[in-house]
C-alpha cells in the first residue's frame, strides 16, 4: 500500500515491528492514512509512534481509528469513555508482566489489539520486547506443524496472579466477579484478517494442552515457550516519554522487562476482540467504520 502524504513506515528487524513517521496523532486521521496505519499493524504485528504528546480524547480518538476502544479488558465495554483510560506506574506490577504473553488470553474474548503510550519512563531499562507468532510458526518443521494444527489449550489467570503476590488481592475479585478463570483456545490461530496461521499459546496464560497427556504437554509446551523467543523472532524498544505502540494480540507476543525500579507511567486502551479461532464480524476500513457491529 502506497504511504500517503508524508507518512513513512520504517521497518524494526525482519520479522516484527514498524516505526510510523510524519503523522501528528493529535489530528483526526484520513481514512488512507488509517488505513495504512493498520496496514501496517497487520505487516509487522506492532507498530510504533514518536513524540505524540496526546490528551486522553486524543489518544482514544486515535485507538478508535482500528475497532472499539476499551479502558481495559477485564471490565472494559464498548461504552467506555476517554476520561477512563488509565494512566499507571507499572513499577510496583512489574514482574506480573515479565513473562512471554499476549494479553490477557485467559479471557472467552481476548483484545484484538493494544495501544500503549509512555508518559514518563525511567532513565534506563523498562524496556519492552515483541515476538512474532508467526514467524515463530513458519519456523517450525512440517512434522511438528502438523501435529499442532487443530489442538487446544488451557488459558489462566491463575499463573499471573501467583506472579502479583499481594496486589492479586485487588484484581482477583473483579476478574473471577466477570469471568472464569480459564479458557480453552486453539495452539494454532488462523489469524482472521490475514489468512495466516500463529502459534497462540504462551507462558504467561497457557497451562496445558487438552488433547496430550501431562506428560507430554509440558514437554510440548516447554519446547514452543523456548521457540517463541528465538533472537530472530524478536524485537526490543526502548520508551521514551510520548512514544506510542500499537500491537495486534492476534500475531504477537511482547515481554515487559522488569529491570528498573523508578516510575514507568503509562497510559493504555486495548481494542475489543472475538473469540480466538472465529470470524470477528467487524470490518475496520474507516470508510466503513460507521457501519461497524459487533459479533456476539
Amino acid at each position: 500500500m502506497a504511504a500517503p502524504g508524508d507518512i513513512g513506515l520504517r521497518r524494526v528487524t525482519t520479522s516484527v515491528g514498524a516505526v510510523i513517521e510524519g503523522v501528528d496523532l493529535r489530528l483526526p486521521l484520513t481514512p488512507a492514512a488509517a488505513d495504512f496505519i493498520y496496514q501496517g499493524l497487520l505487516d509487522h504485528g506492532v507498530v510504533f509512534f514518536q513524540g505524540q504528546d496526546l490528551n486522553k480524547e486524543q489518544y482514544w480518538a486515535f485507538a478508535r481509528n482500528f475497532g472499539f476502544p476499551q479502558k481495559e479488558e477485564i471490565g472494559g465495554t464498548d461504552h467506555d469513555r476517554p476520561e477512563e483510560v488509565q494512566t499507571a506506574d507499572m513499577a510496583p506490577v512489574r514482574h506480573s508482566t515479565a513473562t512471554w504473553h499476549a494479553d490477557t488470553t485467559s479471557l472467552a474474548k481476548p483484545p484484538k489489539a493494544t495501544v500503549l503510550r509512555a508518559v514518563s519512563v525511567p532513565q534506563y531499562g523498562g524496556d519492552t520486547c515483541w515476538s512474532s507468532m508467526y514467524a515463530a510458526w513458519e519456523a517450525l518443521s512440517e512434522p511438528l506443524r502438523r501435529m499442532l494444527d487443530g489442538l487446544t489449550a488451557v488459558h489462566s489467570m491463575q499463573p499471573t496472579f501467583d506472579r502479583m503476590k499481594e496486589y492479586a488481592q485487588y484484581v482477583r475479585p473483579n476478574y473471577l466477579s466477570r469471568h472464569a478463570m480459564e479458557q480453552i483456545h486453539p495452539v494454532v490461530l488462523v489469524h482472521p484478517e490475514t489468512g495466516r496461521k500463529a502459534l497462540y499459546i504462551s507462558e504467561t496464560f497457557t497451562t496445558r494442552i487438552v488433547e496430550l497427556t501431562p506428560a507430554e504437554s509440558a514437554e510440548i509446551l516447554a519446547l514452543l515457550f523456548w521457540h517463541m523467543q528465538r533472537p530472530e523472532f524478536c524485537m526490543r524498544w526502548h520508551w521514551t516519554a510520548n512514544d506510542l505502540a500499537v500491537w495486534d494480540n492476534r500475531s504477537v507476543q511482547h515481554y515487559a522487562v522488569p529491570d528498573y525500579t523508578t516510575r514507568r507511567v503509562m497510559e493504555r486502551i486495548v481494542l475489543a476482540g472475538g473469540r480466538p479461532g472465529q470470524p470477528e464480524g467487524l470490518d475496520v476500513t474507516p470508510a466503513k467504520r460507521s457501519l461497524e457491529s459487533r459479533t456476539p
